[in-house]
């Protein structure tokens, strides 16, 4: 299936379309990035001041707030690009892969300029079961350069997450049919009230399957339901951009 008919979707169309999963490692794959995620758990970054939720990688939302990727952002790449690369370089060429064929493109990670897809990490705490996570549309792309900047395709981005680990009642995504183009004139507090009229959808993670989307329709980390102590939330997160014809993925 082609880029323009499975993620252009002539931009938008209804929300049934809106993700769809495509499968990158098996579950006993999982596992085994799973293990690897917990042996580098001296490289987590902790994002909240209170509850377990952590990162490890470079994330454009963490380290570039600016208009313009700053050198908090280029530090960290350096940092962590390197760290990435070693332990899950296998997992990089299959996800570049799998977009490849499913989009009829070919990718490209600019890891000399750009962060490698990192990691999100949940583990059990009941605060996670209540809407927490910001609504959103995704526009990391918006915070870096990309010269010739008439090379680079806005209109279309990807985003996508990996599922590693899932807490037992699952876990997703909620999605309103709001695109974009609609609500790019508002402040993130009017979006969310303009959710409220909206009717809201759950597209459900699959262990191993990436979940792949324009990052365009305005969206949200769902809460989890019925959180056990085991519990984890360990995804692969990224973003891609087509400049110069090639897609260039990152975070």
């Amino acid at each position: 299936m082609k880029y323009q008919e499975m993620i252009v979707m002539k931009s938008r169309q209804k929300l049934h379309s809106y993700a769809v999963n495509v499968e990158v490692i098996t579950p006993q794959e999982c596992l085994q990035v799973h293990s690897v995620v917990h042996d580098l758990r001296e490289f987590w970054i902790n994002r909240h001041p209170f509850l377990p939720f952590y990162s490890l990688g470079t994330a454009s939302y963490f380290h570039a707030p600016s208009e313009q990727a700053d050198t908090n952002y280029s530090t960290a790449i350096k940092h962590y690009n390197p760290l990435l690369r070693k332990h899950f370089d296998w997992l990089y060429k299959r996800l570049a892969d799998t977009l490849a064929e499913k989009l009829a493109a070919p990718t490209h990670y600019p890891d000399n300029r750009l962060a490698l897809p990192g990691f999100h990490i949940f583990l059990a705490h009941k605060a996670f079961e209540q809407p927490m996570a910001a609504i959103h549309r995704d526009l990391q792309y918006r915070q870096h350069k990309w010269e010739p900047i008439e090379a680079a395709n806005f209109s279309h981005p990807i985003s996508f997450t990996l599922a590693i680990a899932l807490p037992q009642s699952g876990a997703g995504m909620n999605v309103w049919d709001l695109h974009h183009e609609e609500v790019e004139q508002l402040e993130p507090s009017e979006i969310e009230q303009l959710t409220e009229s909206k009717k809201q959808h759950f597209h459900a993670y699959e262990l191993g399957k990436i979940a792949l989307h324009s990052g365009h329709f305005v969206h949200q980390i769902a809460p989890v339901q019925n959180i056990q102590p085991e519990d984890e939330r360990i995804t692969l997160q990224g973003h891609g951009i087509f400049f110069q014809g090639v897609l260039h993925l990152y975070w």
